[in-house]
């Protein structure tokens, strides 16, 4: 699960005429008029669906709260066409008024700057019904696909304590393991219950946790690997991190190239990758443009019933028990994920009473499998393909993070490095000692309403 980019974004060039092998998806469409309905307007300047680079730097979060996203959905384009999605621009300018390209938020990338996607997309099976359950921001769509309920609706620092589907498959005695790119720490390290199994895992080499070095070496050769594998990217809303996760800052070519390490490790061991379902998705639209509004399903946290699921996002099911080319369009969201672990796992109950509550609504993603799968070799991705310009650049490392996601992460290693410090001193654990030793915690930054409270 990346982080926050549309559907549109990534993948809507693939049903554009001009596309070369162009996938029946619902996306983009080459005709003039249908694009010029989707156009945003703000303070008379129009503002319509364009093609963009990934050598163009999207240096300004856009803002992805709740009330951000209700305008996202609820305005209106300039028409005369569809009633929704027509909000990105104006939002965008009020959290960045003095933002050199607004119009960056009704980019899209088509195969030259995806192509990890696009090989993907062509030898696999896209799904362009994949929703994000909840129309907010990071942790609780986060919360949603690892729990299948949220308790919280805005970001906060430092995640309530709520039971995920680690617990839920260990209830099950089902292995699983997660794998954590770069040298920062997974999501849920920010929930004070997991915090100190993750740093004795990471910082032992043992346990749940691992580093994503161990991957390849792990999926070759180990005896067994574990039922259920989550990779986590390196973030780019944390302290120390050098984020391959797609989230702007960050330059997209990392998270391509971090796919195309991955699905070149999963098809390294013929039997293993014969055995094999890998879902690619992220958390959020991230404040970019998508045309398809999002379905009907209220959810209610606390005193906030939400009406409707969030923004489409990009999402791949890649095995060799999907189709080549295959468009899946039956409607998803991050429990759909869930769904699947309790009929694979599950002994005939359900998920939970939350999870199956919402399937009424959803399609599943075992309908997308075949009922015999591909054999033989599995596909190379092209030779990756050479990159300059601005793209290049890395990403320069915070020294003072103000997000709640941030400030979490710093609040819990501060306090397991008093509590455990032979942890902490573990190999492995370098990047956090140094962060630790040279900043003051920080203050995170709460943002006006339009902006959800992990845009830097």
């Amino acid at each position: 699960m990346l982080e926050n980019r549309s559907f549109d974004h990534m993948l809507g060039y693939l049903s554009l005429d001009e596309t070369a092998g162009k996938l029946p998806v619902d996306g983009l469409r080459s005709d003039e008029s249908w694009k010029a309905s989707y156009t945003n307007v703000v303070g008379g300047r129009q503002y319509p669906i364009k093609k963009i680079s990934g050598a163009q730097e999207i240096r300004h979060d856009p803002p992805h709260g709740r009330e951000t996203i209700d305008r996202q959905i609820n305005t209106a384009p300039a028409g005369p066409g569809p009633p929704k999605m027509g909000g990105f621009v104006e939002t965008y300018l009020k959290a960045h008024p003095k933002a050199p390209d607004p119009g960056l938020v009704m980019g899209y990338y088509d195969a030259k700057d995806v192509p990890s996607y696009d090989f993907l997309a062509r030898n696999f099976c896209v799904c362009d019904r994949w929703f994000t359950s909840l129309p907010l921001g990071t942790q609780a769509n986060r919360l949603m696909a690892m729990a299948g309920e949220s308790l919280v609706v805005d970001n906060v620092t430092g995640l309530p304590s709520q039971k995920l589907v680690y617990d839920w498959l260990e209830e099950r005695n089902v292995s699983w393991r997660v794998y954590v790119s770069g040298g920062y720490a997974p999501f849920f390290i920010m929930m004070r219950r997991w915090s100190l199994r993750v740093v004795k895992s990471l910082g032992l080499g043992n346990g749940p946790f691992r580093r994503f070095s161990k991957f390849r070496d792990n999926w070759k050769n180990a005896a067994e690997m574990p039922s259920v594998i989550f990779i986590e990217p390196e973030y780019a809303d944390a302290p120390m991190s050098d984020p391959n996760d797609d989230h702007p800052p960050a330059p997209i070519f990392k998270g391509q190239d971090f796919l195309r390490e991955i699905y070149g490790i999963i098809t390294s061991n013929p039997a293993r990758w014969q055995k094999t379902l890998m879902i690619v998705t992220y958390d959020e639209h991230g404040g970019f443009f998508d045309h398809v509004p999002p379905p009907a399903l209220p959810t209610t946290i606390g005193d906030v019933t939400l009406a409707t699921m969030g923004p489409r996002v990009p999402a791949l099911l890649v095995s060799p028990h999907v189709g080549e080319g295959q468009v899946f369009s039956e409607p998803l969201d991050h429990t759909s994920f869930l769904e699947l672990l309790a009929e694979r796992f599950g002994s005939g109950g359900a998920y939970s009473p939350a999870v199956a509550a919402r399937q009424a609504s959803l399609g599943r993603i075992r309908n997308a499998l075949l009922e015999e799968a591909r054999t033989g070799k599995a596909p190379s991705m092209p030779p990756k393909p050479p990159r300059v310009g601005p793209a290049m650049r890395t990403v320069a490392r915070p020294t003072a993070p103000d997000t709640p996601n941030a400030a979490g992460v710093d609040a819990i290693m501060r306090d397991l490095a008093k509590e455990h410090p032979e942890l902490i001193n573990q190999p492995g654990w370098e990047e956090m000692r140094a962060y630790l030793e040279t900043n003051e915690p920080p203050v995170p930054e709460h943002r006006d309403n339009l902006g959800d409270a992990d845009d830097l």
